[in-house]
């Protein structure tokens, strides 16, 4: 095959035609920015709601909140669960109406103020989990002992 031959397979070839457009990589990127965002507070309200309603029956080391304090008795098991669907179900449910009044006010024009929003949006996300975690560690480890026994406050031995 020579040059010529080549040039005259191409010549019908149109590259921008195999290329997308732009306003529809634009939209593609905003919805994945949206449900990048909205992902998270939405799992975390169904992980709270279901911990809320159906929790794990006793401790184990695949479904459920787990801890050390929560996993040494059935009853401090019970209460690490009640605790964390408490936390998560009214957290998740914050972090949605939060999450879709700031994925509302995106404008599509200002692609790069819409990533640096959603990343911003995902950081709040991921720290205010962490923070909620250690939150239920420190009401676990309050109201239990290390052997899983209720804490008693206030009564003299």
């Amino acid at each position: 095959m020579d040059l010529e031959q080549i040039k005259s397979l191409l010549e019908g070839f149109d590259i921008a035609a195999f290329l997308p457009e732009l306003d529809t990589v634009m939209g593609w990127v905003e919805m994945l920015l949206r449900i990048s965002v909205m992902a998270g507070p939405l799992l975390l309200l169904g992980f709270g709601v279901l911990y809320l309603v159906a929790p794990p029956k006793e401790a184990n080391h695949g479904l459920g909140f787990r801890c050390w304090w929560g996993m040494a008795s059935l009853q401090a098991w019970q209460f690490t669960q009640k605790i964390a669907g408490l936390v998560w179900s009214a957290l998740g449910v914050v972090l949605t109406i939060v999450m879709a009044v700031i994925c509302n006010a995106w404008k599509p024009e200002e692609p790069m103020e819409m990533v640096w929003s959603a990343v911003n949006c995902l950081l709040w996300e991921i720290g205010l989990i962490f923070v909620s975690c250690i939150g239920i560690y420190i009401a676990v480890i309050f109201c239990f002992d290390k052997d899983g026994f209720r804490r008693e406050w206030g009564r003299k031995e």
